[in-house]
């Protein structure tokens, strides 16, 4: 049995209510209070968590447990995106938390905890995925959305295939281009944010999303929006 009850809560295939849904683009008159509201969600999840971690460094075990909670179904994402299947992002994200754990005294508090944690998640999945030997996995289709947002006026196995073109295309995209695109598009994750967690220029950032959106494009065999 698992030692971190809270992971028997991540569903098999496919993110919680909670999960990241892309929120529409702000009109130039309320730009500002966005940017605002913003800055102090991520104040707030800061505060959040150094309080998580005190309590955990404290010797609270509920501590660590409010902040896996917090970040397990994002952890998940990642796991899933590199390892491929279900089975083997679970196994990723259970060593994942145990590393983190062991090692949360070296976490530097004035820093944002989701790029520290990443980091980690990532590692422990591309190990997954080499120990098991897994080129390919099962991914959840229901996370695939169309690229440039339309509904989808096509049938129900027209639209399927589309969906399955798309994960194809996702799933084969190289591994440094379909990480960059799943922080972006299934993490929600900002540009510097994904520049911080890997590690690559802002640069690299952009460039590696364009490159993911064309090939995608043309795997799925829609036209190009760029």
């Amino acid at each position: 049995m698992s030692p971190w009850p809270f992971l028997r809560r991540i569903p098999a295939n496919k993110p919680d209510d909670g999960g990241y849904v892309p929120a529409a683009a702000p009109d130039a008159a309320d730009a500002a209070d966005a940017a605002a509201a913003a800055a102090e969600r991520e104040a707030e999840e800061r505060r959040r968590d150094r309080a998580d971690i005190e309590r955990a460094l404290a010797g609270d075990q509920q501590g660590f447990e409010d902040l896996m909670n917090r970040y397990r179904q994002r952890a998940y994402g990642v796991a899933l995106g590199l390892a491929g299947n279900h089975d083997d992002a679970m196994d990723a994200v259970q060593k994942a938390f145990i590393r983190i754990h062991r090692t949360l005294d070296r976490f530097q508090t004035e820093r944002p905890f989701f790029p520290w944690l990443y980091r980690i998640v990532r590692n422990a999945a591309l190990n997954q995925r080499r120990d098991e030997k897994r080129h390919r996995g099962d991914l959840p289709l229901e996370w695939v959305k169309q690229p440039d947002g339309r509904p989808d006026p096509l049938s129900e196995q027209e639209a399927q295939d589309l969906l399955e073109r798309l994960w194809a295309g996702i799933g084969g995209l190289p591994p440094d281009l379909r990480e960059v695109f799943l922080l972006y598009h299934f993490q929600g994750l900002k540009y510097r944010e994904i520049a911080a967690a890997c590690g690559i220029p802002l640069g690299t950032v952009m460039s590696r999303l364009h490159a993911a959106r064309r090939r995608l494009h043309a795997a799925a065999g829609l036209e190009d929006a760029s």
